[in-house]
């Protein structure tokens, strides 16, 4: 009787694992999705049920629902605009804020809404199936500086698993730059996205160690302050954001 080596066992339990695993995106927002810009000019508190840009918000936008808060320290806007006009951003009109405000932004995408099945069954962030692409949209005037409209920016990516929210460290914003990171070699701080900071929308914590099981939200909160160049206005956008995700069947 013909017996089979360990080796040749140890490939075959591997496989048998791997095959009720489905590797894709469970998020993939494209500012071609909003065809109308949707502004709100004061805080935004975040509520888990009800999302701040969908279909029932902005006219004609056809995108997976998006979950925010936003605390701005001055006069500014959190807003959903087309590629031309920096997708899911902070904006600051012409002619208003002060140098030195700061704004911050949140946008989640929630499990309900996951693309390619991802909303039914467990769904994970494994090594090597955890690719968050980005897309920024253009900063006038291309760049940040004390001197500018935007002083500097930065995005976080959030996640939230079975121990709870997560925020990652800072990442680099740049005028119509792409960015590609993997979500589980980021750093990550306890994050509550219910209670605002002053500078902050929510409030971070101490370091944490996120499972990556389980996933109930995904997305990014953009940070920016304002430029002494007040008198020219700024968006600090996202026009693409993309999350690879594994979900076990």
């Amino acid at each position: 009787m013909k017996t089979f080596s360990s080796e040749f066992k140890t490939l075959a339990l591997f496989l048998l694992a791997t095959t009720s695993l489905f590797a894709a995106d469970a998020v993939n927002f494209n500012a071609n999705t909003v065809t109308k810009a949707l502004y709100r000019d004061m805080a935004v508190h975040f509520l888990d049920s009800v999302p701040t840009i969908s279909s029932n918000t902005s006219h004609g936008y056809t995108g997976q629902p998006v979950y925010c808060a936003f605390q701005p320290s001055g006069e500014c806007l959190l807003s959903a605009g087309a590629y031309d006009d920096a997708g899911l951003k902070i904006r600051w009109n012409g002619n208003t804020g002060s140098a030195g405000d700061h704004a911050s932004a949140l946008f989640l995408f929630k499990k309900a809404n996951f693309l390619n099945g991802f909303n039914a069954g467990s769904v994970a962030l494994l090594d090597g199936n955890d690719t968050v692409r980005i897309l920024f949209g253009y900063m006038n005037p291309g760049k940040t500086g004390s001197d500018q409209p935007v002083a500097e920016a930065s995005l976080r990516l959030v996640i939230k698993d079975d121990r709870g929210y997560h925020i990652s460290s800072s990442l680099p914003i740049g005028s119509a730059s792409e960015l590609s990171v993997k979500a589980t070699q980021q750093v990550y701080y306890q994050y509550n996205p219910s209670s605002h900071a002053v500078n902050e929308a929510g409030t971070t914590g101490q370091a944490s160690v996120p499972s990556f099981k389980n996933i109930e939200f995904l997305g990014f909160r953009i940070d920016a302050v304002r430029g002494n160049k007040i008198i020219a206005g700024a968006n600090v956008g996202v026009v693409e954001f993309s999350v690879a995700a594994t979900n076990q069947q």
